[in-house]
């Protein structure tokens, strides 16, 4: 039932039935599926929201949802939502890859032209550079995934493509709604935006609606703490907060589960204590995020991402200004 681009992206039944056994095996499922309704802009597709519980536990998997789209006079999967690539992780026990090589390119700003601050230049990619950008992924043979389906190959070997890469843009700004969203639509690629939840529906920043949108379009969204605080410098009844806060907030407000992490400013493991990161870890796993982003892992970069710190991957800055050349240095030269 799968359409055939979802099905090429899984490279055929029994890579997709193995991902499936590996995930679910023989735990015994009941299911719950809601009243279906349609995706604003974007024709007949229609969203079924489904509901997973685990006879054998106190599991519950509540969305993502199936997405379906008309085909002739029928229906076919276009996301199979929690049975699907970017479906929450189940449990983090032995992953089956230990490495996976696979850029993450932290984004933050877009606009028309740099602006005349220095440091507002730094953080921001031209339209012109990002459309060069995408077009040099295209012709390298990269693929978008999202950070779920990243997770997903570690535990439970879901297949990938040849060149995968994930498109990060930090701190939900408006203006990657506005110029960098629309380029992303038009060449099939996906993104992943850390939300500052607490900062959503103000100027500057993504409304929720927007962010609904993005979201039911195949755009993934993560979690940058509500505040966008500096995790090393609180207590930890005050991180825990910022962790649960956030999460919740996504939860409710984008109808799917929310697992992943991205530090701001890449505290507590840019310049916090042994023992402020520990505290930070124990309350990731506590609060149920299944893994974390660092802020930068040089230069020099990685790419090489490891199964046995899945709450420490690395990423790559896109500064604003950069060549072209630079950028595919970037992700080239990444070990």
């Amino acid at each position: 039932m799968l359409l055939p681009e979802a099905q090429a992206r899984l490279t055929g039944r029994e890579a997709f039935s193995g991902f499936i056994e590996r995930k679910f095996g023989a735990r015994r499922l009941d299911y719950e599926l809601g009243e279906p309704g349609p995706l604003a802009g974007f024709g007949d597709s229609v969203a079924v929201p489904v509901t997973i519980d685990f006879k054998d536990s106190n599991d519950r998997l509540v969305g993502p949802p199936l997405i379906f789209k008309r085909v002739g006079d029928s229906l076919a999967v276009a996301d199979a939502g929690p049975m699907g690539p970017r479906g929450p992780i189940i449990a983090w026990a032995s992953p089956v890859r230990p490495e996976i090589d696979v850029p993450i390119m932290i984004y933050h700003h877009f606009a028309p032209e740099l602006p005349a601050d220095i440091q507002e230049a730094t953080d921001t990619v031209t339209t012109a550079a990002f459309a060069d950008q995408l077009s040099w992924l295209a012709d390298n043979g990269y693929a978008t995934i999202t950070v779920a389906e990243l997770y997903n190959a570690f535990e439970y070997d879901l297949p990938l493509p040849p060149r995968p890469v994930i498109l990060v843009f930090d701190d939900s700004y408006s203006d990657a709604y506005e110029y960098a969203f629309p380029m992303l639509l038009g060449r099939g690629f996906g993104a992943t935006v850390a939300a500052i939840t607490g900062a959503m529906d103000q100027p500057g920043y993504l409304t929720w609606e927007q962010a609904a949108q993005m979201s039911a379009s195949g755009v993934e969204f993560v979690s940058h703490t509500a505040t966008h605080a500096n995790l090393a410098a609180l207590t930890r009844d005050q991180a825990q907060a910022e962790l649960a806060d956030s999460r919740r907030a996504l939860e409710e407000k984008l109808g799917r589960p929310s697992q992943f992490f991205v530090y701001p400013y890449g505290e507590p493991f840019t310049s916090g204590s042994a023992e402020s990161q520990q505290t930070v870890l124990d309350l990731l796993r506590e609060t149920g995020y299944a893994g974390a982003l660092l802020t930068s892992s040089g230069p020099p970069y990685i790419s090489l991402q490891l199964a046995d710190a899945p709450y420490q991957l690395h990423r790559i800055p896109v500064s604003g200004g950069e060549i072209l050349a630079r950028f595919a240095a970037s992700i080239a030269a990444a070990p």
